[in-house]
């Protein structure tokens, strides 16, 4: 599910349990002889994801950046580009055209498949993790086939590009994040527009560029704040939670920002050139789909001077409107508290939150992080933590300690209680 792969994206800075089995990375499943059938439907419906959902072409293309939210220049679309080098790093996207030279014309069905989704290249390497396989692994089996079938389709592109080179370090920890896919991948229900919406959100990687991962405060799920770069090109991201300093206008506004990139005003780092293309009912599914995330009080610019902002920590444009509010505390019995400590863990996400109680407040830890949570009461069983992607929920029995607690995301994320 779309969640399940957002967070995903927090594997690159976990740590490995202690003690566990180390795999070989990267982790790959063997390549198959699968192939998909051309069809018309799949072409059509692979050019829709392609060239606007996914954003394929942003990346995998020279853009033209004088052009409004520099669309790729269509000459050129899937050729590939170095997108940004350094002394001993340099990230390529590849070139995806069928070019058998230089593209990947060579490639199988199950080759293209599997980068997509998995994060392993055609030679058995792992991928670059800016390559979103990440939240392409919630991409439904038959979308997937959808993609393959239209990249077959693009006008082959001679255009030999150099390999994306990493320092060792980085290549060794990039290399402990693709993981196998083996069980179907089932897109969401027909009938309910927000479960589709946290489908579009997951695969298209909204909340991988409108989450600040990476700053001293994460200020939460979709809130904005995140310094997104493509070579010398910096901005920072809107935040799209329901606050009045996020997307508090109707649905209807929001499809016409979409649509238009706020009449061509949006900066070119957000795909909006992509993003024009999707209907109306997939931009109102994903509008539906934000109501239900944590609204953060977050404003963002990138015009004007930068001023250190108290929500992120940073200092982006805007920051000095921003101003750390936490919600009131409710009263909780100190037998109720007693109940809730433990560490609780997610195998699957690799990820532990341990919760401990002092003088009558709790407190959370990530992953073994120097820094401790003071989670705030909102009931009796759910709390906030200011820097939490989401406020958290623990799960009670009738009597006895917390079995499980949730994060309590776009969908709900459970970690078990493990001491």
């Amino acid at each position: 599910m779309a969640t399940r792969v957002l967070l995903l994206l927090l594997n690159l800075a976990l740590l490995p349990v202690v003690g566990a089995a180390e795999p070989d990375y990267p982790r790959a499943r063997p390549l198959t002889d699968r192939t998909f059938e051309a069809t018309p439907g799949r072409a059509e419906r692979g050019h829709y994801l392609t060239e606007h959902l996914l954003q394929c072409f942003v990346c995998h293309s020279e853009r033209d950046w004088n052009a409004p939210g520099a669309p790729p220049i269509a000459s050129r679309k899937g050729a590939g580009t170095v997108m940004s080098e350094r002394a001993g790093r340099r990230i390529v996207a590849p070139n995806i055209t069928p070019d058998v030279a230089t593209g990947a014309g060579g490639w199988t069905d199950d080759m293209l498949a599997r980068a997509i989704r998995e994060g392993i290249g055609h030679d058995g390497r792992a991928l670059y993790w800016g390559m979103w396989y990440r939240s392409f692994a919630g991409l439904a089996d038959e979308d997937l086939a959808a993609v393959v079938v239209y990249l077959r389709t693009l006008p082959p592109v001679r255009n030999a590009l150099p390999p994306t080179v990493l320092p060792a370090d980085e290549q060794a920890a990039n290399a402990r994040n693709p993981k196998p896919i083996t069980a179907p991948v089932t897109g969401p229900a027909t009938d309910d527009t927000k479960a589709l919406g946290r489908y579009l959100l997951g695969v298209a990687d909204c909340a991988g560029c409108h989450t600040a991962w990476e700053a001293p405060r994460n200020p939460g799920l979709f809130g904005g704040g995140n310094e997104v770069g493509r070579g010398s090109r910096k901005a920072f991201s809107a935040n799209l939670t329901r606050h009045e300093s996020g997307v508090a206008y109707p649905r209807e506004a929001f499809i016409s920002v979409m649509h238009t990139g706020k009449g061509g005003s949006l900066h070119p780092i957000m795909p909006w050139t992509a993003f024009s293309g999707l209907t109306d009912d997939d931009l109102g599914a994903m509008y539906d789909a934000l109501g239900d995330a944590y609204p953060v009080a977050h404003y963002v610019g990138n015009t004007g001077e930068p001023r250190h902002c108290d929500v992120c920590g940073q200092e982006h444009p805007f920051g000095e409107h921003n101003h750390l509010v936490l919600p009131t505390s409710v009263p909780v019995g100190e037998a109720m508290l007693q109940r809730l400590p433990g560490t609780y863990r997610s195998a699957e996400l690799d990820w532990t939150i341990e919760v401990r109680l002092e003088a009558g407040k709790l407190y959370a830890r990530e992953n073994g992080a120097a820094a401790e949570i003071e989670l705030i009461a909102l009931s009796e069983t759910r709390y906030f933590g200011s820097g939490l992607l989401a406020p958290i929920e623990f799960r009670l029995p009738a009597a006895g300690t917390a079995t499980s607690l949730v994060s309590l995301e776009l969908e709900t994320i459970p970690l078990d209680r493990v001491r």
